[in-house]
């Protein structure tokens, strides 16, 4: 244990552990910021997780990046999504519908 892990409290250490993780999805292993991503479409709809295997819903302004410009065989790109209160979850999605919207 470092020393300054002993002044740190529980709250602080648990929340840098988060954002760590968190950043650690939105950046590749070299820390590179991965694309943000809309999805051209109407309303929300469901897409196939690669997370929890099963269809969950994605919405058109939802905050998106994109994992992988690789299509699989059936022509979708994997998107990450933060999802519901952070959980991120990564998604099958076709290509024609990911729209890239560059780093703000």
């Amino acid at each position: 244990m470092k020393l300054d892990d002993l002044y740190s409290t529980e709250y602080q250490i648990s929340l840098e552990k988060f954002y760590t993780r968190a950043s650690n999805f939105i950046c590749d292993g070299k820390t590179t910021m991965l694309v943000p991503v809309w999805l051209n479409i109407a309303d929300k709809q469901q897409f196939y997780s690669k997370t929890d295997k099963k269809m969950l819903f994605l919405g058109p302004t939802w905050t998106m990046y994109l994992v992988s410009e690789v299509k699989d065989d059936q022509g979708r790109l994997m998107v990450y999504a933060p999802y519901l209160f952070n959980q991120g979850q990564v998604f099958l999605v076709p290509a024609n519908l990911v729209v890239k919207i560059g780093y703000n």
